[in-house]
């Protein structure tokens, strides 16, 4: 009975082995984390401020409220034009006066231009501030100033005459392609004010106020009896 039971538990220790292991399941990929999500670029901010319309009332008042020179020059063009609002014209001299006090070129044109056309009187300077503040202009970098200014010390309109200086200033301009500057420039040549009577030096400023696109220039450069080329 013993020997039976015993070779009983010895098939089963036989038979059962020791357990094979399961194989291991397969491994998957690690999963990438994806990027964050770039964010919008965002839009930078002009380095100025645009100046307003030359119709837009509403744009040029905020304007020069904010201490926007230009605005302020333009707000009085609209002033004494009557463009959109009613005309008011101690305004737009009050405005051109403050925006030329504020170095701006704009200013201090609009201002001379209405001494020149007669809207300030004598009272307040007359000629000689018409004159000033044209050259004050052109110091600010206004070619029309400087061609304006030339003229008034030609004519010795509200300061002494000096045609030298006129001379100085014409060709300060015509150096940068003012096209009038030249002409002016050129007539002084021909007739030795101003500067040496040189009738070379002449022809070769009307031709260049010619291609500049100044009609009179080239009547005159013709008068050498030289082909002129055209206007470039």
């Amino acid at each position: 009975m013993r020997s039976t039971l015993a070779l009983a538990i010895g098939l089963c220790a036989c038979g059962a082995g020791p357990s094979s292991p399961k194989p291991a399941p397969p491994s998957r990929p690690a999963v990438r984390a994806s990027p964050p999500p770039r964010a919008a670029p965002s839009v930078a901010a002009l380095p100025f401020r645009l100046p307003c319309a030359d119709d837009d009332l509403p744009g040029c008042t905020t304007g020069c409220a904010d201490k926007q020179i230009e605005d302020c020059v333009t707000l009085g063009t609209i002033y004494l034009a009557g463009s959109g609002a009613g005309t008011d014209k101690s305004r737009a001299l009050e405005l051109f006066r403050g925006a030329c006090d504020e170095k701006s070129a704009r200013g201090c044109m609009r201002l001379a231009d209405a001494y020149h056309a007669g809207l300030l009187g004598a009272a307040e300077g007359g000629d000689g501030e018409e004159t000033s503040l044209y050259r004050r202009a052109c110091d600010a970098g206004a070619n029309t100033g400087c061609l304006a200014a030339g003229k008034a010390y030609l004519a010795g309109r509200g300061v002494g005459p000096d045609p030298v200086f006129a001379a100085n200033l014409f060709g300060r301009v015509c150096q940068r392609g003012n096209a009038p500057a030249c002409f002016e420039l050129a007539r002084l040549y021909e007739l030795g004010e101003g500067v040496p009577l040189d009738r070379g030096r002449a022809f070769e400023l009307f031709t260049k106020a010619c291609k500049l696109g100044h009609d009179e220039g080239c009547l005159y450069a013709s008068r050498t009896e030289e082909v002129l080329p055209p206007r470039q």
